[in-house]
């Protein structure tokens, strides 16, 4: 049985800007409206018959969402991007075609992600792990099979993962 949660109508949204560094349009602090939806494999079991019941995937992805929301959303792990957070400041710098550029921005305006680049394929993939490891934690992941999991920068354009569980 497979489930499902739109992100659009079901509140699974947030708001963040992000750089895409060394892209050539994209490597500059843009925005968007983001939504993430969600489908589960698995089994059905327990009281309800459930895969699992909606509020506890929609509790786990609004927890990540809320901590993305109206932040600047840094990869931690970028190859080319220096870092250094000195008296609640985060100082970055890389080389943007040709020009180093640096920004100063306080540590409260950012959420450093522990990926190599924010874009909407490697946050998919962080959402989903997320949404693992806390099935895991209630003890609900053993009747699922696989997570997709896909997030959207705006109506229309999005990367989806699967995560295989089993």
């Amino acid at each position: 049985m497979i489930i499902e949660l739109n992100g659009i109508y079901g509140g699974l949204r947030f708001s963040a800007a992000h750089i895409v560094f060394g892209h050539e349009s994209c490597g500059v602090i843009h925005g968007h409206s983001y939504y993430i939806d969600v489908k589960l494999s698995g089994e059905q079991t327990g009281q309800f018959n459930f895969v699992c019941d909606f509020k506890v995937i929609k509790n786990i992805v609004k927890e990540l969402a809320n901590e993305m929301d109206h932040k600047l959303l840094v990869p931690k792990y970028h190859p080319e991007v220096k870092y250094e957070i000195k008296d609640d400041y985060l100082f970055m710098e890389y080389n943007h075609n040709g020009t180093l550029k640096k920004y100063m921005f306080p540590c409260c305006d950012v959420l450093m992600l522990p990926l190599k680049s924010t874009t909407a394929e490697e946050m998919s993939e962080y959402f989903g792990e997320h949404i693992k490891n806390g099935l895991d934690k209630l003890g609900l992941l053993g009747s699922i099979e696989w997570i997709e999991t896909t997030v959207n920068e705006g109506i229309g354009q999005g990367a989806r993962s699967n995560l295989l569980v089993k």
